[in-house]
């Protein structure tokens, strides 16, 4: 029997905003009000991954952590880049683009709701854009960052060559059309291998949660920001289009930082993942998603969000970490 694509996934959050940033193009952003009563000042600000839309960390009512920090008593913004789902338009987009334009426009939105600082949490590329900003700009509002699997360096991702090999003929076109190619992977559950393995470890989440993965949350990325990506892993260096060092630079940074690694990660291996916290310039807490450090399960990269125990074992996590530095609202 075939199987049908699941119902696409609803993006339902309090109030909607597409907001404009410096350089002519629009991000999106969806505000969580707290569940219940306010606990801190501070808003969580949360950004997606590569190839991945607003649905990256607000997937479903179980597995969404914007809606586990509402549920905590923070009040969460999640943030859709441009060239991605309700944000404007990709053109002449890079990282670099994304990390000063999208971020500051995101921190001026919630920053006019009268917020004086905000945490910054993002998965993957999420979480590097504000060590990025911060690099650029260590005067800007974060109060904190969680990056979840942000690889730093790919030096020792010698495997990720191979993967390069096989995305780059997508560079001939304006947007790289993964979403499509997404959709046509759900009878399988998920692209074959070598592929599949840097995504996630298929054995931490649900098969549905795989396919609805594949039909809602996977976007298309702007060529300029595959671009860049692609020479990163071939030159092993996570620069900027103008040369600027981004690990270097990361003394600049002195917000407290939850670096977050799966230990079966290949795209953001543990000493990538932790790389960042021989060079921030303030505190660093390195935690390991993986049985030997008290989880049940052994994460991978997209499982560190989407595994069937994240929301009971990761989460509590990172609000934990989250609370351990914010101001409380009484």
């Amino acid at each position: 029997m075939p199987v049908r694509l699941p119902k696409p996934l609803v993006f339902s959050p309090d109030q909607l905003f597409r907001v404009s940033t410096d350089d002519g193009s629009a991000i999106a952003l969806g505000r969580y009000h707290p569940r219940g009563e306010r606990r801190f000042v501070e808003p969580v600000l949360l950004g997606h991954s590569l190839a991945t839309n607003r649905f990256n960390l607000d997937f479903d009512e179980r597995y969404s952590l914007a809606r586990f920090l509402a549920r905590h008593g923070f009040e969460a913004w999640v943030l859709e880049l441009r060239g991605h789902g309700l944000g404007g338009s990709a053109e002449g987009s890079t990282f670099d683009v994304e990390a000063s334009f999208d971020v500051t426009a995101a921190l001026k939105a919630v920053h006019s709701t009268g917020a004086e600082r905000v945490f910054f949490v993002g998965h993957s590329r999420g979480g590097l854009l504000p060590l990025a900003h911060l690099a650029r700009s260590p005067q800007a509002p974060i109060a904190g960052v969680v990056a979840l699997g942000s690889p730093l360096s790919f030096e020792l991702q010698t495997g990720l060559k191979r993967f390069v090999e096989l995305v780059e003929p997508l560079l001939e076109f304006q947007f790289a059309p993964l979403a499509m190619m997404a959709k046509a992977a759900v009878p399988i559950g998920l692209p074959p291998e070598p592929v599949g393995a840097y995504l996630l470890n298929r054995d931490n989440v649900d098969g549905d949660v795989i396919r609805q993965a594949l039909r809602s949350l996977v976007a298309d990325v702007p060529h300029g920001v595959l671009k860049q990506f692609v020479r990163w892993v071939t030159s092993g260096k996570v620069d900027g289009e103008d040369g600027f060092d981004y690990l270097r630079a990361l003394d600049r940074v002195r917000v407290p930082v939850l670096l977050v690694a799966g230990v079966n990660d290949l795209l953001a291996p543990p000493p990538v993942a932790h790389l960042a916290a021989k060079h921030l310039g303030g505190p660093a807490t390195e935690l390991t998603v993986g049985r030997f450090s008290g989880f049940s399960y052994d994460a991978g990269h997209g499982d560190l969000v989407l595994a069937r125990r994240a929301p009971d074992e990761l989460f509590p996590k990172v609000a934990a970490f989250l609370e351990a530095h914010a101001t409380t609202a009484h």
